[in-house]
């Protein structure tokens, strides 16, 4: 299965930067929308399915990033198995993050990765709050708030998906419901900390 979503946004991001520029410039009014940097990121899921797979993606991905690409960082949040694997193969020329983490650190949590198990790996950037794990795996959003200031704890950065389901979106519902997800997300994580959270 190839995978080339994040290769096809930096290949087309060339030609289409301009998008994250202002329509009329005014250095003097600058906002901190218009002055933040482009992060493109993807996950893997549940895929590749080898070691041989993940260096060949991850590989490939890596590759598309060259000096001439445009100034934007670039991340992907792959199974815990591949994470030192996609690192080797990416050459640092982007973000390898976990595609989730256990808000404890340590105890009787079989099958759970903890913050400083990945700290200790040298992955700055995890996943909180996706769509799959809250209807599959049943995260809560107090289960994903521990996940997020956990991470913060631990002086890492989180990416946290927020996102309403179909049928709340047929029911005009999108708007209340991303706004409970944020709030509860980001509960107790303070304006300082908020540097090291994106929202997806």
């Amino acid at each position: 299965m190839k995978f080339c979503i994040v290769a096809t946004l930096l290949s087309t991001l060339a030609g289409v930067s301009t998008a994250f520029a202002p329509s009329s410039l005014n250095a003097a009014r600058t906002s901190q929308l218009e002055a933040r940097k482009p992060f493109i990121s993807g996950n893997w899921k549940l895929n590749p399915q080898s070691k041989t797979e993940a260096i060949e993606l991850a590989t490939s991905i890596a590759s598309k990033i060259t000096d001439a690409s445009p100034n934007v960082d670039v991340a992907l949040f792959v199974p815990y198995v591949f994470i030192e694997t996609a690192m080797e193969a990416s050459g640092g020329k982007l973000m390898v993050g976990a595609e989730g983490v256990c808000p404890e650190i340590n105890g009787a949590f079989t099958g759970a990765v903890s913050t400083s198990m990945l700290d200790s790996l040298g992955v700055q950037w995890a996943l909180a709050g996706h769509s799959e794990r809250r209807v599959i795996f049943g995260e809560s959003d107090e289960y994903i708030n521990g996940q997020c200031r956990k991470l913060i704890q631990q002086g890492m950065s989180v990416m946290l998906c927020i996102g309403e389901s179909e049928a709340e979106y047929e029911q005009n519902l999108a708007g209340s419901v991303c706004a409970v997800q944020l709030k509860k997300g980001l509960a107790g994580i303070s304006k300082d900390e908020l540097d090291r959270v994106v929202i997806a």
